[in-house]
């Protein structure tokens, strides 16, 4: 398991770099901003990482999980890491599994009761934004759905009736059976955070991390476009857009809020080419940001688990090469104890040896497995054996 942390943090790097994050772009934009907005979207993007990750070390304690405030914040910070991919937000549970007595499927609840909590604050702001601007009507549907979901959410947490039969009314399809838990605790710890003082905090803490994300936006917007848009636009288009995404499924929801976001800015009176040109600026900062701050502290909080791995790779390699030098001499050990204890057939040659896999010289240098000659042994013959010698018969009347 440890193994898969190096695979899914090497695969969130290259993803962030070479399929999300559009580097042109993104040099255009700063190379555009003032130096002022650049130090203040570094500010706000620091303190959204530091809520978030306050947010996190609240979930994990609610779940009555034994972790410290530092130690639940070093892994939200360090599973940032893995945000460039879909399903990378595991890695912050994964993490807390480091720490005393806390397992993946505990640390879950929180992403569980986040989820709700986000879903709530962000429809309730996404609402609010529609009625305040008069915009049309049908849009409340998104928001209004986002909240069914939520309180279904709500619900299956605390009840543990509806929690099985959920449970039992995905185990009857093979392509959801997969996402049923397997532990019988799990629901323990989520019925401890689907409590309503753990749910008006964790709201509370989403509409501080959505606050700084509107920051983000509105300083991005007024600073890479003419017209730009006010706060409570911001708030609306970032609202709405994230709404969305918890509605619409989508592999972290990346398609849904871009496409949302430039349709909304559009409809502001910022044309299409610039919009998406907002909007791919956004999301290569956010997931730059992430993936660089993210591998930074998983170095500094989690070198050991790291060289841990890299450690069992080199035990690895070095048992490979004496479990090949031992089967070598075993060999040649027991074709010396055949040819001086038992006799072979005339002209017979001993088998060959296998060929290796993955050869290893002494010195650890590699060598192709076709380089390797195998050991030649002389052939046992009756003649040259001294019980076996047969003396000559010479006939006298022969005419040689």
């Amino acid at each position: 398991m440890r193994r898969i942390i190096l695979v899914v943090i090497a695969t969130a790097v290259l993803a962030a770099a070479i399929f999300y994050v559009d580097f042109s772009t993104l040099w255009s934009a700063l190379a555009g901003l003032t130096t002022t907005t650049v130090v203040l979207l570094v500010i706000l993007l620091f303190t959204g990482a530091l809520v978030k990750s306050l947010r996190w070390a609240f979930y994990l304690r609610a779940a009555r999980l034994e972790i410290s405030w530092r130690d639940g914040m070093t892994t939200y910070l360090a599973g940032m890491a893995a945000g460039a991919i879909p399903g990378g937000s595991w890695l912050p549970a994964r993490l807390a599994q480091e720490h005393g007595n806390v397992r993946m499927r505990q640390a879950a609840a929180g992403l569980f009761v986040g989820f709700v909590a986000d879903m709530i604050a962000l429809a309730v702001l996404a609402a609010s934004t529609i009625l305040l601007m008069q915009q049309p009507r049908p849009r409340l549907l998104i928001p209004g759905a986002a909240l069914v979901v939520a309180t279904l959410l709500i619900a299956m947490g605390r009840s543990e009736r509806l929690w099985y039969f959920v449970d039992r009314l995905l185990a009857r399809s093979r392509f959801t059976r997969g996402l049923l838990p397997k532990e019988a605790d799990i629901h323990e710890k989520v019925s401890a955070v689907m409590q309503a003082p753990v749910i008006a905090r964790g709201v509370g803490f989403s509409l501080a991390a959505t606050t700084v994300s509107v920051a983000i936006l509105y300083l991005l917007v007024n600073g890479l476009t003419f017209t730009g848009i006010g706060v409570l636009q911001s708030v609306y288009v970032h609202s709405f857009s994230e709404s969305a995404a918890t509605v619409i499924p989508s592999p972290g929801g990346i398609g849904v809020i871009d496409s949302s976001m430039a349709g909304l800015l559009n409809s502001l009176s910022i044309g299409w080419v610039r919009a998406t040109f907002v909007v791919l600026t956004i999301r290569s900062v956010d997931l730059l940001f992430k993936t660089a701050f993210g591998s930074v502290m998983l170095l500094i909080f989690y070198h050991r688990l790291l060289r841990e791995v890299l450690q069992f790779k080199r035990r690895a390699r070095k048992v490979g090469r004496h479990a090949w030098r031992a089967w070598r001499f075993s060999w040649r050990f027991a074709t010396r104890q055949r040819g001086s204890g038992s006799i072979p057939s005339a002209g017979t040659r001993a088998p060959e040896p296998p060929a290796r896999q993955q050869a290893t010289s002494v010195a650890g240098e590699r060598v192709h497995p076709a380089a390797i000659q195998p050991v030649a042994t002389q052939p046992t013959n009756a003649a040259t054996h001294p019980a076996t010698q047969v003396r000559p018969v010479t006939h006298p009347h022969s005419t040689d």
